[in-house]
């Protein structure tokens, strides 16, 4: 809404959260502030999959969403990408460990259904997994992470990478493990399932 005038449906936008709500409210106060057409502005907020590496639209694939937060490289970022699905999600997270615990997590694991860990903090980040309740799983790496993601989710489902962890312990850079994110989901599969 911009004072009394609809806009669109929140269902339409591609980016989720609350904290991406509320950029957009400003972006289109300021859109309806330059005359830009409600039409022009739901074509950008339908198509807009975010900025590279920040809870990023990535590919929907057989019913599956996938979204590449390689970007949360703290406890806070992934309970900001973890607000915002309401839906069930498979969650990636794990890295560099700089010695801290993430019992700051459990609250925002309520639509976390699967956690695959990865990396140096895998035992830790698993741990708190396990007392949310959530299904728990260790693999190598980011690579290895995605086809067991895909294997243990379901059409509907959110498929997420938010480490909350530094990338430096296997990957030079967060760039760099959100790119193996997204080859890694170039490689699976296409087939509709039956």
């Amino acid at each position: 809404m911009f004072y009394d005038e609809v806009i669109g449906k929140r269902d339409d936008i591609l980016l989720p959260g609350e904290h991406n709500l509320e950029n957009i409210l400003a972006s289109i106060a300021v859109a309806k502030i330059c005359d830009v057409s409600n039409e022009q502005i739901m074509h950008v907020l339908e198509t807009f999959k975010g900025v590279e590496h920040r809870t990023q639209f990535v590919k929907e694939l057989n019913g599956r969403k996938f979204y590449n937060d390689s970007k949360a490289t703290n406890i806070l970022a992934t309970q900001s990408a973890l607000s915002g699905f309401n839906k069930p999600v498979v969650l990636l997270a794990g890295g560099l460990d700089r010695g801290i615990e993430f019992d700051e997590l459990k609250p925002f694991f309520k639509n976390v259904k699967t956690l695959i860990t990865f990396g140096e903090t895998a035992e830790k980040v698993g741990r708190v997994g396990k007392e949310a309740g959530v299904d728990v799983h260790r693999v190598h790496d980011v690579t290895a992470a995605v086809p067991l993601a895909y294997e243990l989710s379901n059409p509907g489902d959110i498929i997420l990478l938010s480490p909350a962890c530094a990338s430096w312990d296997q990957y030079r850079t967060f760039e760099v493990r959100g790119r193996a994110f997204m080859d890694a989901i170039e490689e699976l599969p296409d087939e509709v399932e039956k």
